[in-house]
């Protein structure tokens, strides 16, 4: 088998697809999600609502009984476009070699925590099946670039905007000489890294694992023994900032604090907001007033080991120092927003006091997730938010 192959992917009818998908639900509130739920009982969030248990398997099981999912007859490539208002970026949903995993040809820069893998490990294990892709980076090939392109001028299967606000499009490309070359060139690609999925890579490593035991005429071919991916060139990828609001000011004034935080920064107050526009630069948001901060000395070369990622530096010369934050995945006065939200979600944040204080950073870069990947390190917790993502449901693997 290849690196990357075709597969029969299990997808809605064209005309259900919007109302079955799963679309990244960052955006929206519990309440918006309900109503969606409730409005399209076809979807995917209906089938999760009961979690791991016969309810969730007896409506996937309906899903496919009533036609509302069917398997496609032929090994197929998925040709996948995602558009924003400003964006664009188009891959291939295939399959990997679980192996690839283990061999580091498929590299991953996040920490796994146990409890989230085995919770994504029984949702699988429950429908036999991998719902949504592992969303994945490649370096560039000009040549797989202008197949793609080849491909999308003929009209989509799927064309629709989901509840992301992104449009969502999609060409099925099972013709044979076609598929071997995708085929062929993604073998002298040979490695992928991890955007988005790394909980759910590892929970499929594991099951994979838990079926080869049970399979007494076990042969490596079985279809458990790959998983599905949406493969986006690297260049296309898009990484927004992934902002810090902190709680409380650790018993400063907000003159004191900024007398401290003065030590460390350069501190000049803003007439509008400050969205930092190179590496080593923030923005502070406090009390209806936004300040660029930039260090007085540059920091320790290489300090963490590296490179030194500005939410290291953040942390380090800042909210450890000055505010008394621990580890942020842990400690409950630290709290985590996308770039998406913009500038303006901090600026709710504060204004509410939900947050005293909140950092404006620099997105981290494709080149850092890459070079932490490659040098098998894990980036730092809420390190990299990757914009927009793929949907769930579009297509399924089943391993049956």
């Amino acid at each position: 088998m290849y690196f990357i192959n075709p597969f029969k992917g299990l997808r809605p009818k064209e005309e259900e697809a919007s109302s079955v998908v799963i679309a990244s639900t960052d955006h929206l509130s519990k309440q918006d999600i309900e109503n969606f739920k409730n409005k399209n009982p076809w979807n995917y969030l209906n089938v999760f609502a009961e979690e791991n248990n016969k309810k969730s398997k007896e409506q996937f099981n309906l899903m496919k009984k009533k036609s509302i999912l069917t398997k496609d007859k032929e090994n197929s490539f998925y040709i996948y476009k995602i558009s924003t208002a400003d964006h664009a970026q188009v891959g291939i949903v295939g399959t990997a070699k679980l192996s690839a995993y283990d061999n580091l040809h498929i590299r991953g820069h996040e920490e796994i925590f146990l409890e989230r893998a085995q919770k994504r490990l029984k949702q699988m294990d429950n429908l036999n099946a991998q719902i949504g892709p592992i969303y994945v980076i490649y370096p560039d090939n000009e040549e797989l670039t202008e197949l793609i392109k080849k491909e999308i001028v003929e009209k989509p299967t799927y064309s629709f905007d989901a509840l992301d606000k992104c449009k969502h499009e999609m060409w099925i490309v099972n013709e044979e000489n076609k598929v071997k070359r995708i085929c062929d060139l993604f073998n002298s690609i040979n490695r992928i890294y991890i955007a988005d999925g790394h909980h759910r890579m590892e929970a499929l490593s594991k099951l994979s694992e838990f079926k080869k035991h049970r399979n007494p005429n076990h042969t490596g071919n079985e279809l458990y023994n790959y998983f599905m991916v949406a493969i986006f060139p690297q260049s296309q990828a898009r990484l927004l900032d992934y902002n810090r609001l902190i709680k409380d000011l650790y018993g400063y004034s907000e003159k004191n604090f900024i007398k401290e935080v003065k030590k460390k920064f350069k501190v000049e107050k803003q007439s509008n907001s400050f969205k930092p526009k190179k590496p080593q630069t923030f923005g502070m948001y406090l009390d209806k007033q936004w300040y660029s901060l930039e260090l007085k000395e540059p920091p320790e070369e290489n300090l963490f080991h590296i490179i030194n990622l500005d939410i290291n530096l953040l942390h380090y010369y800042l909210l450890e120092p000055i505010l008394g934050i621990g580890d942020p995945r842990y400690d409950n006065r630290i709290d985590f927003l996308a770039g998406f939200h913009g500038l303006e979600g901090i600026e709710n944040k504060v204004d509410t006091n939900y947050a005293k204080v909140g950092f404006a950073l620099f997105a981290t870069q494709m080149e850092n997730v890459i070079s932490f990947a490659d040098k098998k390190l894990n980036m730092p917790p809420k390190s990299t938010w990757f914009d927009p993502k793929p949907l769930d449901g579009l297509i399924a693997y089943d391993f049956e």
